[in-house]
C-alpha cells in the first residue's frame, strides 16, 4: 500500500507539472490574442489618419497605404480569430487536466486515509494484544 501511495504521489507530481505547463500555454495564447487586438486597434487608429493630398501622386499613395493597412488589419483579424480559436482548445485541454489532477489527488486521499485507517486498526491489534496478554499474567498468578 505504502509503495501504491509513492507511486500515486509521482503521478500525481507529474499532473500538477502537466497543468502548470498548461496554464502556461494559456497565458501565452491569451498574451498573443491581445496584441493582435492591439495591433488591429494601432492599424485601424492609423487607416483614419487623413493627410493633406495635393497632388494626385499624394492622392494615390495614400490610397495605396490605406489599401495595405486594411490588407494588414484584415491579416491580423484572421490570425486573431486562429489565435482564439486555440486558445479555446488550450483552455479546454487544462480544463480537462485539472479534472484530471483533482480526481487523482481525492484518490490519492482516500487510499491515503485507508492505509491510516490500517495502520490504526494494526496499532489497535497490538494494543489489544498486549492487554491480553498482562490479563493472562495477571490471573495465572
Amino acid at each position: 500500500m505504502k509503495d501504491q501511495l509513492n507511486t500515486l504521489g509521482k503521478l500525481a507530481a507529474i499532473r500538477q507539472m502537466r497543468v502548470r505547463q498548461m496554464l502556461g500555454r494559456v497565458q501565452y495564447q491569451r498574451n498573443l490574442c491581445q496584441r493582435y487586438r492591439n495591433n488591429i486597434s494601432g492599424l485601424g487608429r492609423l487607416s483614419e489618419y487623413v493627410g493633406g493630398a495635393e497632388t494626385g501622386l499624394h492622392r494615390l499613395n495614400q490610397q495605396q497605404y490605406k489599401t495595405n493597412l486594411y490588407k494588414m488589419i484584415d491579416l491580423q483579424r484572421r490570425e486573431l480569430a486562429t489565435a482564439e480559436e486555440h486558445l479555446e482548445r488550450l483552455q479546454n485541454d487544462l480544463l480537462r487536466a485539472m479534472r484530471s489532477e483533482k480526481a487523482l489527488e481525492q484518490f490519492i486521499d482516500a487510499k491515503s486515509d485507508e492505509w491510516n485507517r490500517e495502520l490504526v486498526r494494526q496499532e489497535q491489534k497490538i494494543q489489544d494484544a498486549m492487554a491480553s496478554q498482562s490479563w493472562w499474567r495477571g490471573t495465572g498468578t
